[in-house]
This record gives structure tokens, sequence and C-alpha cells, in this order.
């Protein structure tokens, strides 16, 4: 179960966890969220007042630790306020899906001794919602019911049904927050949709993960000074040490020749030529070690990659 439990974080922090000074995006290209911005959504309504009163029995609902009401309220209140508002609702309903994230997998265990789920959905990555009718066990059918309501999905992992966070049902609050969080969240559903790894596997290509990495990169550079930089750094960390290294199951060399692999050196050459973009530093001079060292992937190669994902991260801290 701690396995389990430790590829479930790993997914989560990726379902369910940046340039030169001559590649730099000048001053004025970066979009940094102001400190009161100014767009509101339908908040003509409502004072401020209002508003603080609004927050302050918000806050009070977060301490019933009743997901169902918190998405509620959020529902029933977040419209007439402003993005100030819609942000902090937002990113507090994610702080709680992330806190009951394991009650809520043990509530689904416990409630399917029997891999009900699994016989129903069999090889589906994702369990299908229209699947639920198909569930024998009440207290099961109650249980994946409220999970889907409170933003949760089912995730095949090694045989077994665990809840992620699902991302792309936040998306519903967009026009309530600031463009800043929507495309966190934005990026946040990709993963959850399409899980970059799992069990020490690579799922999608890397030209696909290439592309993630250089949207969370953009994102990195446009709110450097954002809510949730550190967290979107360290996704970029991952993804960015994923896509040099490769997956334990997934490696980005031919087993019994060492040699990177066509798509692999296809992919990373595609990636350098990216404009004005620290991803594309760091792969040029990963690709350039690889041709010094014929093409071989082996420790020459593999001990340089923590040292060139931590010089990406440098870039980008330089570049705030």
């Amino acid at each position: 179960m701690k396995k389990i439990k430790n590829i479930l974080l790993v997914i989560v922090s990726m379902v369910l966890v940046l340039s030169l000074v001559s590649c730099k995006k000048k001053d004025s290209d970066k979009i940094n969220p102001p400190k009161n911005p100014t767009g509101t959504i339908d908040d003509s309504d409502k004072t401020e007042k209002d508003k603080a009163a609004i927050m302050k029995d918000f806050d009070n609902v977060l301490k019933t630790n009743d997901l169902s009401k918190v998405i509620g309220f959020i529902d029933d209140n977040i419209k007439g306020l402003s993005q100030i508002e819609g942000d902090k609702m937002v990113l507090d309903l994610e702080v709680a899906l992330e806190e009951f994230l394991n009650p809520t997998m043990d509530s689904i265990f416990k409630a399917d001794p029997n891999g009900e789920l699994i016989n129903i959905a069999e090889s589906d990555l994702f369990f299908p919602k229209e699947k639920i009718k198909d569930i024998e066990s009440e207290t099961l059918k109650n249980e994946v019911t409220k999970l889907m309501e409170n933003k949760y999905k089912l995730i095949n992992l090694e045989g077994s049904f665990y809840p992620i966070i699902d991302y792309e049902n936040l998306k519903q609050y967009n026009n309530y927050v600031s463009d800043e969080i929507k495309e966190y969240i934005e990026i946040k559903a990709i993963d959850s949709n399409s899980p970059v790894v799992i069990d020490a596997g690579l799922l999608i290509s890397y030209d696909d993960l290439a592309s993630r990495i250089l949207k969370v990169e953009n994102y990195i550079q446009r709110y450097s000074q954002g809510q949730k930089h550190e967290e979107v750094l360290r996704l970029y960390r991952s993804k960015l040490a994923l896509y040099l290294g490769g997956a334990d199951n997934t490696p980005i060399f031919v087993n019994d020749t060492k040699k990177i692999k066509d798509d692999v050196l296809e992919s990373y050459k595609k990636t350098l030529n990216t404009k004005d973009s620290v991803t594309a530093h760091i792969v040029n001079k990963y690709v350039n070690l690889i041709e010094k060292n014929d093409f071989i992937i082996n420790t020459v190669v593999q001990d340089e990659v923590v040292s060139l994902v931590n010089e990406a991260l440098s870039i980008l801290e330089v570049s705030k």
C-alpha cells in the first residue's frame, strides 16, 4: 500500500507534483499578477462589506471539513465576487481536495473490498461516470457518486482505482478567477486528464512531454511573482528531469546498445530550436554532451541530468 500511495502522490503532483541573459525575455513581456486585480465578474450588486462577509463565511465553511459544503458554498457565491476572492476560493478548494485525498481513498477501498470497480471498468484508465449505474453495492455507488460530485475522479493503478483531483472539473470557475489561476488549472488539468507517468513508465510521447514542459516554463516566466510559482517550479523540475533522464520502464536509450532512441533525439532537436526558452538552452547542452559521447547514454551522460535541471531552475530564478 505504501508503494501505491507513493505512486499516487507522484501522479497527483504531476495528475495524483528558465533563461540565459541572452535568451531572457524583456521585462515588459512578463505578466506578473497585479497586487490589486481590477477585473471582476458581476460584482456590481455586492459591496466590499458584502464580500468580506462572504469570505468570512467561506472560512467558516472550510473549517467544517465537509467538501460538499465547501463546493456548494463556492458555487452559490463565487459569481458575485472579484477575481481576488475567486482565486482564494479555488485555491483553498484545491488545498481541501489535497487534504481529503487519502481519506477519500480509504473510503473507496473500504466500500470496494472485492474489486467491483475494476471488474466493471476493467482496463479503462479512468472509471467512467456512465458506469456508476452498473455498481451493485449501494454503499460503493454512493461513495463513487459523492467522490465525483466533490471534484475527484478514479484512476486505474496496478489493478485498483484510486481518487485523484479532477482539475478539468475546476475549469467551471474559469470566469471568476484571474488568468494566472486559470492557466494554472489548465496545466494541472492536462496532467490529470492524461498522466505523464504510471508505474515508472512514460504514458505520453517525448514530443508531448516537451510541449508540456514548455507550457510550464512559459507560465513560470509570465507569473514569476505568482501565487503558484513555487509549485509550478517543482512541476517543471520533475518534468524536465523525466524528459532528460527517462523513466525506469521507459529509458531514453535502446537497452542492448545503450544508444539514444531515435524518437527521443528527434524530440530533443525540435525542442532546442524553441526561441527564448531556458528549456531549449538546457536541451541543447544535453544534446551536445550526447553527441560527444557517440550517442551512448551511460553514466557520463546520466550524471549530468541533475546539474542541468538545477541550472535551468537557477536561470529561471534569476530571470524573475
